[in-house]
């Protein structure tokens, strides 16, 4: 049966408002305190010249071996970051759901094509996309292609609850949805295959690919594009060099370390997840571009997940049976705890100023009126699908 999105609904959560409240540059020192608290990795990047980008949108090659927070493991490969303005609305602003993040995507996506192509990576007739059931199509390729490649749908699910807690056990996760078949006929041509996820781990993405490569399909590379965490990095290459295949990632924004619950994915900030279970104080950074830092400090709440519950903040979503809607006010609800606790663990720091309880005030405040919104339609009978 056909999904049917409320408009009314749907408009209510577009929130592409001005969220670069700060009008003021930050102070230098203030963001080199910022980096030398939290050993955040400003020194791996140089800019790549892609013609047609926006003016404000940067394409960044990392030098791995350079970098001190890329594991020694990390496999050879091409590491780059993309940073967009609607990356960095994504990336800061988890009160943004439903189609105003579908239209963040879309135009994300659009840039990240525009790089495909200036890079050499995007053929006619040898790519496909890869979408990994559910969180996948929330990154909008597939809109952005239109049917012009083909695209091999897989879903890999996690046994029991995965919210903020992935735990790094291969028994845990196993592929339970496929669209094609074995030697299947739409696997010719096709070198190199498209992945849009959200990886932390890497163990659904390395799920898909060892999936598609016992199906039969012959592959020269495979394309990363998304949020993406140093351990999904150091798996993802391992399973190409097992292979024989040239890895290149697309991340969004930045690379960022992984969690405790190896599922957070912080710009910057305290491990959440490892104060809460253990009482323990881990300081985490990311690698990410100088410019990309000035511009999401302002807008950014210290240690926060950046693609948070990824596959609940969209409108819809197919399972891999039906399309069904994401929970959004389950996201919204997560992010708000989340934030809250944050906001104690941080404001006994002594980094922590009027700027970071500013940055997390606003937040909590754009959330409940989100999660206000939603309450009212459901309140009022509205109907997301039928």
């Amino acid at each position: 049966m056909e999904k049917v999105r409320d408009r009314d609904l749907l408009n209510s959560l577009n929130t592409r408002t001005a969220v670069n409240s700060f009008e003021k540059p930050l102070a230098e020192d203030y963001v080199e305190e910022i980096i030398e608290e939290f050993d955040i990795d400003i020194s791996s990047t140089s800019p790549v010249h892609i013609k047609g980008l926006w003016n404000d949108s940067r394409l960044f090659e990392v030098d791995a071996d350079r970098s001190p927070l890329m594991h020694a493991e990390v496999g050879q490969g091409k590491y780059y970051i993309i940073d967009t303005p609607p990356c960095r609305e994504v990336a800061c602003h988890p009160h943004i759901v439903g189609e105003g993040l579908r239209e963040l995507c879309h135009d994300a996506a659009v840039e990240f094509r525009k790089a495909l192509t200036g890079l050499g990576l995007f053929e006619g007739g040898s790519l496909a996309i890869v979408n990994i059931l559910r969180g996948s199509s929330g990154y909008r390729l597939v809109d952005l292609f239109n049917g012009g490649v083909p695209t091999f749908t897989v879903r890999t699910q996690y046994r029991g609850d995965g919210y903020r807690s992935h735990m790094d056990d291969a028994r845990r996760i196993v592929v339970t949805y496929r669209d094609y078949a074995e030697d299947d006929h739409r696997f010719r041509g096709v070198k190199t295959v498209v992945i849009p996820d959200t990886f932390a781990t890497g163990r659904s993405a390395e799920a898909a690919l060892q999936d598609l490569i016992r199906s039969g399909i012959e592959l020269k590379t495979v394309v990363l594009y998304g949020f993406t965490a140093v351990p999904a990095l150091v798996r993802i290459s391992g399973v190409c060099e097992d292979h024989g295949l040239e890895l290149v990632s697309f991340s969004l924004c930045d690379i960022s370390q992984l969690a405790h619950n190896n599922y957070d994915m912080p710009i910057y900030g305290l491990d959440e997840s490892l104060y809460t279970y253990m009482g323990g104080m881990r300081r985490m950074g990311s690698i990410i571009d100088s410019e990309t830092l000035k511009d999401v400090l302002p807008q950014y709440v210290a240690g926060m997940d950046q693609p948070g519950d990824w596959s609940e903040r969209q409108s819809t979503l197919f399972n891999g049976q039906e399309n069904e809607v994401g929970d959004m006010m389950g996201h919204l609800t997560k992010s708000l705890r989340l934030i809250e606790s944050l906001n104690e663990i941080n404001s006994e720091q002594p980094w922590y100023s009027e700027l970071h309880s500013g940055i997390a005030d606003r937040e909590l405040k754009m959330i409940r009126e989100a999660l206000e919104s939603l309450e009212r339609r459901i309140e009022t009978g509205f109907r997301l699908i039928e």
